[in-house]
């Protein structure tokens, strides 16, 4: 069997976790990379170009993996790509929630592969196991928390830490970006949610149509009055099949200390299933140059060994609603009017979501509501 021939898009963390891999394969060679500025590069042992045609429209190429980020150019490189009879491999999870009906329909017209593991949960397998396994069964709910930036602001502020100072150390270390806003206001969690939905249930739901909120308004009174009832906060997507609708949210979620969420740190991430089968759970590191590459590599290998899936997954748009869990709000001046119950998680002025029924507390209200 020939090689197969690369072109790699973007070479920042993930894109050099690929290249470390397959400098070991000899089947799979990077023919290409696409970087910014070549005299960035000067002692990088791989053929770079800062011209996408040499990779997009080079006949040789077998394969396009993206790993650039954001909707543009990444949007039109993958599209060129597919159009130009190569299979695309991507990460990138803006592109894939935002366009991915459109690119899997390009693909089936074009009869190649358009694959996104290491677009939800870095380097745990959890697309295959969900296209290729736990969906031969009903799925009725997927849940997982799939941001570790969330995860080590939370753990700062579990220690006693203000959230701009829990914010400003993950900064400083490099868990959050300059621009935190995708992870602080749960829209990268919302982007994921969306990729696993249109798997689970075959219907596409728009992150921006669904119960959307970050960590920006968790107080660190929240956490310790939490601490103190015996649970701690993660960031949670959720989504559940109803007979109607797919609920959709993305919130701070209150559990038990013994959870599996409250063992999550940094980058690791946690996606379980609840089908007709009964619970399944993926856990592992959701984040990382290696370990998103092993997911993309293994989608490489995908393509290389077995004929392109002719089958279209039917995705079909949705109508949107709530899950139905208990919302918590903290009322901090208790002389305050609560929320119109509909909105509490875009207006509460403190709020966490538990999936059960806590004791009343005095200065804290709780609904159970299935918004319409």
């Amino acid at each position: 069997m020939e090689k197969t021939q690369i072109g790699l898009l973007g070479f920042g963390t993930v894109g050099q976790g690929v290249l470390q891999i397959l400098q070991s394969r000899e089947d799979l060679h990077i023919a290409k990379v696409l970087v910014r500025h070549l005299e960035n590069y000067q002692g990088v042992k791989a053929p770079l170009t800062d011209n996408a045609d040499e990779i997009l429209s080079d006949p040789d190429i077998d394969v396009v993996v993206e790993v650039m980020g954001g909707l543009h150019p990444a949007f039109d490189f993958i599209t060129r790509a597919l159009e130009q009879r190569k299979s695309v491999v991507t990460a990138n999870k803006a592109v894939v929630a935002r366009y991915g009906p459109e690119l899997l329909a390009l693909a089936r017209e074009v009869r190649q592969s358009f694959l996104f593991e290491a677009s939800v949960g870095g380097g745990i397998p959890v697309l295959d196991a969900l296209a290729n396994h736990l969906s031969t069964v009903p799925i009725h709910s997927v849940e997982g928390v799939v941001n570790g930036t969330t995860n080590f602001i939370l753990d700062q502020m579990d220690q006693g830490m203000s959230f701009a100072q829990a914010l400003e150390r993950a900064q400083r270390l490099g868990f959050a970006e300059q621009d935190p806003s995708a992870d602080i206001d749960g829209w990268d969690s919302a982007r994921k949610l969306t990729i696993l939905t249109g798997l689970a249930f075959h219907s596409w739901v728009a992150a921006e149509d669904g119960v959307v909120e970050g960590i920006s308004r968790v107080d660190a009174s929240h956490i310790h009055r939490m601490r103190e009832m015996g649970l701690g906060l993660r960031l949670v997507a959720r989504a559940e099949r109803h007979p109607d609708s797919i609920g959709f949210v993305v919130a701070p979620a209150a559990y038990p200390l013994s959870h599996r969420y409250l063992a999550l740190h940094g980058s690791q991430n946690a996606i379980g299933f609840l089908s007709e089968a009964g619970a399944t759970w993926l856990e592992g590191p959701g984040a990382g140059g290696v370990a998103t590459a092993t997911s993309i590599v293994s989608d490489i290998q995908r393509i290389r060994r077995s004929v392109p899936d002719r089958e279209p997954i039917t995705l079909l748009p949705s109508f949107v609603d709530s899950v139905d869990d208990t919302y918590v709000v903290f009322m901090h001046d208790p002389e305050r009017p609560l929320p119109e119950v509909p909105h509490i998680l875009r207006s509460g002025p403190g709020f966490m979501v538990v999936p059960h029924k806590l004791a009343e507390l005095e200065g804290m209200v709780q609904y159970r509501y299935r918004a319409k």
